[in-house]
């Protein structure tokens, strides 16, 4: 096994502390750049407490009026697919209903609603809720993949919460098929190709074993869907990195693939309740295999807004220089994980 290369490099910066009677004073930081893509983040590490946020329940309540998902409204406000892709108009799996995107940026632009429900908290979400989900998504692409198999980058991607971006409370995933990968997964498989024509291997395979032997920031499995911490994250409290180790692209995933995924997702989300992070934005990837060994994983970033104006925790950094502020060590963020993966179902 080829070893892979984590940069880090350590910096401070000095000023004078008006805290401490104008004392010299040094705050110390990090700059990372993950070992594939080479994205760049900068750990900021300093105590940190996220207040409980209560959804406001008369905000929740009006929400209802309008909701488009919700099962009285549903058929009457969302499209319906063209004969050609699905002649049922939209597709079901137990509460989970497909459709297409009411406003599509692609061709091939759905939206999953999950539940019958308006609102589910994270404790509310449930193995079955959230496999009906990616399986009626399985299902759709699939349709697609075989009508035109040059559509094949697909993502499955939730943003929960207005935190998040989420337009809507009623809980539902957006599924996106292209010709061609997204930004961010075009630099997967760009650094994927380059790491196998050096090394002659696959880039995952080496990555998980070697994350595995550090123990750094592996926080746990569910079968072989594996849970890590991202070396250089995307977000501000950091980034899960989810890893389906046997399969390369969506259409091999299996239904204990699925149920295996969604139990490690409902012990991030304890997790999460825990810590009082109340929303996240979660992407699964998949894309052709030609000419690399790519495999299907999602990223998941946990997202807050800052107290006490509630400000976004998007900043110029981010959306300006694609780099990261992020707080949290991945590696502390992975100690505080690691136990919910070894507590019983």
């Amino acid at each position: 096994m080829n070893k892979i290369e984590f940069y880090r490099r350590k910096d401070e910066a000095w000023f004078l502390d008006p805290k401490e009677n104008f004392a010299r004073k040094s705050i110390s930081f990090e700059m990372r750049k993950d070992p594939l893509t080479g994205h760049i983040s900068r750990i900021v590490s300093f105590r940190r407490k996220i207040p409980e946020i209560k959804v406001n329940e008369e905000v929740l309540e009006a929400s209802k009026k309008n909701c488009p998902f919700c099962p009285e409204q549903l058929c009457a406000l969302t499209p319906l697919f063209i004969p050609e892709i699905a002649s049922e108009g939209r597709l079901q799996r137990g509460g989970a209903s497909l459709f297409p995107n009411s406003f599509p940026y692609a061709r091939h632009s759905w939206v999953v609603v999950l539940s019958k429900e308006h609102f589910l908290s994270l404790d509310q979400l449930s193995t079955e809720v959230l496999m009906d989900g990616f399986l009626v998504a399985q299902e759709a692409i699939a349709r697609v993949e075989k009508r035109d198999p040059t559509f094949s980058y697909t993502s499955i991607n939730w943003n929960y919460l207005p935190q998040s971006g989420g337009g809507l409370f009623h809980p539902h995933l957006q599924v996106v098929i292209e010709d061609a990968a997204t930004a961010s997964h075009a630099k997967v498989l760009k650094g994927l190709k380059q790491y196998e024509a050096r090394d002659g291997r696959s880039f995952w395979e080496d990555w998980l074993v070697q994350e595995m032997k550090t123990d750094e920031r592996y926080a746990g499995n569910q079968g072989d869907i594996h849970f890590l911490m991202a070396f250089s994250p995307g977000g501000i409290l950091g980034e899960v990195l989810i890893l389906f180790s046997q399969r390369c692209v969506l259409k091999e995933v299996t239904l204990d693939d699925w149920r295996a995924f969604s139990e490690g997702l409902i012990r991030v989300f304890r997790f999460f309740k825990a810590k009082h992070i109340d929303s996240f934005n979660l992407s699964i990837f998949s894309g052709n295999t030609e000419g690399v060994q790519s495999r299907v994983y999602a990223r998941l970033v946990p997202r807050i807004l800052i107290p006490p104006w509630n400000t976004s925790d998007i900043n110029y950094f981010e959306k300006l220089h694609e780099e990261v502020i992020c707080v949290v060590s991945p590696e502390e963020l992975c100690g505080e994980l690691k136990p919910f993966f070894s507590q019983s179902s």
